[in-house]
């Protein structure tokens, strides 16, 4: 007799146990689990959130959320973005533990190990599923490229490296320099 694993849902994962560590997504019914991001991924992280959250604060534009948190996109998709941005006209996503449907803005740090899954399932997925801006980090090439969602897909927005501005369309007036961002290159 063989027994077939009926795929998970948000409901079977929802109270589990935090995995020090490792980052846990639900794709199309799975667990995908993934190694604790490197330093560099981390820094630009911080830096990330610390601007972007001078920047909501004075506005009073909404709320910045590094990760990790879930962020539910269907019952058997479930992301934990590296940081994202639910607007204050959109603040009923917000639950007391995870996101309810798609954020304002999703940002993805790519590293050698996650780059396909960060620019072809995810980037996909957060189209698909309504994310209104995703921005991709990409760590090798040292470029921030951000995108926009029209009617399910994403169009580029922009490119920025360090020296340039990152361009947004869901924060409108940020003045976010990508050198103030990636960590100095070394050698």
């Amino acid at each position: 007799m063989s027994v077939v694993a009926q795929p998970l849902t948000w409901d079977d994962i929802k109270h589990r146990p935090e995995d020090a560590g490792r980052r846990t997504e639900l794709v199309h019914g799975e667990l995908v689990m993934s190694p604790a991001p490197g330093l560099e991924h981390q820094i630009i992280v911080k830096r990330l959130v610390y601007e972007l959250e001078r920047y909501a604060r004075t506005s009073a534009w909404g709320e910045v959320i590094p990760g990790p948190v879930d962020v539910v996109l269907a019952a058997d998709l479930v992301y934990e973005p590296d940081l994202c941005f639910v607007s204050a006209s959109r603040a009923d996503i917000m639950r007391p533990t995870h996101i309810e449907g798609p954020p304002d803005l999703c940002v993805e740090v790519t590293s050698e190990s996650n780059r396909t899954y960060d620019t072809v399932v995810k980037y996909g997925h957060y189209a698909r599923h309504g994310v209104a801006e995703y921005w991709l980090f990409d760590t090798r090439e040292r470029e921030v490229s951000t995108w926009r969602n029209q009617g399910g897909s994403f169009s580029l927005i922009g490119r920025a490296r360090p020296g340039q501005l990152i361009a947004s369309l869901v924060l409108p007036g940020l003045q976010l320099d990508a050198d103030s961002i990636f960590p100095k290159a070394s050698g």
